[in-house]
């Protein structure tokens, strides 16, 4: 898990690509909550190698990039490569509590697996709501969260991270400046519920 927090070396292809195939279900309920359009603007924090962009995000006008692993922002950056030299995409390693862009930049924003190994989710999210252009939207996909029906006790301790409730995020949202928040479950493929949470910006 704290290679899945920040992978670096020989085992971050590995991970990247293991990561892709079980997230599947995740990317999929994510981008039907997006519903990216040709005009959309995308930024994806915590994208890892970049499948989700590849799979359900090729066809927006731009897309951009966050993630916590230097190398896992090169392997993207390799594997979209023509993305990137033709203008449409970039992809920056950084801290999502600190967004490298201005205000109102992005129609859309998505994090898939990756808010509760935010260290400073308050922050973050006041930083996306600022990068978000009004109306934009954001969904937070997490199949870990205090809503899933597991004990998750010895998780929280070995791999440190923080879970939420459906309600506490509501109230983190709120804080930060969204509004018209839905809280949607489904039943990912490895059998736990899963949560997709979308937020519109007003």
């Amino acid at each position: 898990m704290s290679q899945a927090r920040k992978p670096t070396g020989f085992v971050q292809r590995f991970l990247a690509r293991s990561m892709a195939w079980g997230h599947r279900s995740f990317y999929k309920n994510a981008a039907k909550a997006l519903d990216l359009q040709h005009d959309d603007k995308l930024l994806e924090i915590g994208f890892g190698s970049g499948l989700f962009i590849k799979k359900y995000a090729s066809h927006v006008s731009r897309i951009a990039g966050l993630d916590y692993s230097e190398d896992m922002r090169k392997l993207a950056s390799s594997i979209h490569k023509s993305l990137i030299e033709s203008g449409k995409a970039e992809f920056k390693q950084g801290d999502a509590s600190a967004l490298p862009w201005d205000e109102n930049e992005f129609s859309a924003v998505v994090g898939i697996e990756t808010f509760f190994f935010w260290p400073e989710p308050e922050a973050s999210l006041k930083e996306v709501f600022r990068v978000l252009s009004p109306e934009g939207r954001l969904v937070l996909e997490m199949a870990y969260n205090k809503d899933n029906g597991r004990d998750n006790t010895k998780d929280l301790k070995k791999y440190n991270f923080t879970l939420y409730s459906g309600e506490e995020m509501k109230t983190l949202l709120k804080q930060s400046g969204f509004s018209d928040i839905y809280v949607d479950y489904y039943k990912s493929v490895c059998g736990f519920p899963s949560k997709v949470t979308f937020f519109l910006k007003a």
